[in-house]
Order: structure tokens, then C-alpha cells, then sequence
């Protein structure tokens, strides 16, 4: 028997969609070669040869494939008989799957739902199907990703106009990253708009970049800084999602 072979293309929107488009040509073909199979049970996972393993983010949403069963049995009759996958061994940290017929009679879309995964290293693991009546057996591998490395930007005065920006992150960082994050130095007569550039070493989890406002014209005309507002600014490199700001009043 021949192997089926069908690439599942998902289009990923902002909400959650039922739709699953298929390429419906390829599906005829399908259909053809099945046709050729009768009183055959076919259990494959479809596009399989095409997909080595199935990858999530961490928090469990899929990326681009996400993974689909064909399992059915053609009768003397040249009937599609479709057979739901039972499963028979899944990873502890993969909460439960669940299969839902698609427009293809004898095709199933599966859905694995499973735990964020808060750790630096990503998992995987193999989920074994087995189907009823014929008692064939197939497996995926599942890939998720690790959790989303997260940086905080903070600021503190380690003496009198002396501010000092930290940005610590999660876990450690695999290259050199940089933000830069603009703020605001403000007293009683006026305010001072800069920029504080921090680089995290690679392999670290912390960066600082100083400023001494000692002597400039804010300060000797108009007294010590009474606080620095951050905002929203940016960073480059790898594994940074997203940054929290901790402001210094």
C-alpha cells in the first residue's frame, strides 16, 4: 500500500478558527490511490514523511503543522469506513488530545493540549496511537518549546543624580543582547530626555548602564533629580519576548 502523503497547510489568525484547509487536489489523489486499497485498513499520519516531529511554542500552540491522522477501513462495497485513533502512550506533560473529523472522510485533525512549559530547555516526547480492529500502531514526535525568556529594566540611584539601569532577564542569554531604553530625568525646573543602551553578556542574566547627572546644568540649576520615568523602548538579539519596566519615582 502505498504511503499517503498530504501537506497540511494551516493559516494562523489572530483568533481561533475550526476552518483546517486542505489542498483539495492532493485530497482527490488521495481518494485515487485509496481506490486501489479496498478491504485495506489505512492508518497513517498524514504528511508524516513530510514532518519528522511537530512543534509548539511554549504555550502550546501549534506552529505552521499541526499533526493529522488518516485512519479508516474500505470496505467490499468501496465505502470509507473512517476508525477514530486510540492513544496509547502520551508525554506526562501533555494534558490530553482530542480528534476531530475534518471535511475528508476517514482524516482526523489532532489537538494536543498540553502544560506552559516555564523551563530554559525545551521537551519532547511520542505520542503512540493504536488503531481499533486492525491493532496497527503509529507515533509522533512532539516538540515544545521553551518558556519565553523575559527581560526587566530597572532603575536605581546608587548615590545622590547617580542612576544606574539594570535589565535582568529570565534565564541566561544565548548571544550579546541589547536594549536600549529611553527615559526621562526630571526635578523641580526641569527635565533631561536620555537613553540608557544596556548589554546583557552572553551567557548572563544581567547588563547595567550608569549616568551621573552630577554637575550638569539640570542639576546645578535646578537641584537633584527627583526621579526618572522609563518607557517602552527596544532590544535585539534572541530568546527576548517581552520586558517589564520598573520605574523609579
Amino acid at each position: 500500500m502505498k504511503n499517503i502523503l498530504f501537506i497540511l497547510s494551516l493559516v494562523i489568525w489572530c483568533g481561533c478558527s475550526d476552518e483546517i484547509p486542505f489542498d483539495t487536489g492532493r485530497a482527490e489523489d488521495m481518494v485515487a490511490t485509496r481506490a486501489a486499497n479496498l478491504d485495506e485498513y489505512s492508518f497513517e499520519i498524514y504528511g508524516g514523511a513530510l514532518s519528522a516531529y511537530y512543534q509548539y511554542d511554549c504555550k502550546g500552540n501549534w506552529e505552521k503543522v499541526m499533526p493529522a491522522i488518516v485512519s479508516f477501513h474500505r470496505g467490499d462495497n468501496n465505502s470509507i469506513e473512517p476508525i477514530i485513533p486510540q492513544v496509547l502512550t502520551k508525554p506526562v506533560w501533555i494534558d490530553s488530545i482530542a480528534h476531530k473529523a475534518t471535511m475528508y472522510n476517514g482524516m482526523f485533525a489532532v489537538y494536543v493540549y498540553m502544560q506552559n512549559n516555564i523551563s530554559s530547555k525545551e521537551r519532547s516526547g511520542d505520542i503512540v496511537w493504536q488503531q481499533p480492529e486492525s491493532n496497527k500502531i503509529l507515533s509522533i514526535k512532539i516538540i515544545q518549546e521553551a518558556g519565553n525568556n523575559h527581560i526587566m529594566i530597572a532603575v536605581r540611584e546608587s548615590y545622590k543624580n547617580h542612576p544606574v539601569f539594570t535589565a535582568t532577564t529570565t534565564y541566561p542569554v544565548k548571544k550579546d543582547i541589547s536594549c536600549r531604553i529611553p527615559y526621562e530625568a526630571y526635578n523641580d525646573g526641569g527635565k533631561y530626555d536620555g537613553n540608557a543602551s544596556i548589554t546583557i553578556p552572553k551567557g548572563e542574566t544581567k547588563g547595567t548602564y550608569e549616568m551621573d547627572y552630577n554637575g550638569s546644568p539640570l542639576v546645578d540649576y535646578h537641584g537633584d533629580i527627583k526621579g526618572y520615568k522609563l518607557y517602552e523602548g527596544t532590544t535585539t538579539g534572541d530568546n527576548i519576548y517581552t520586558y517589564s519596566l520598573v520605574r523609579y519615582w
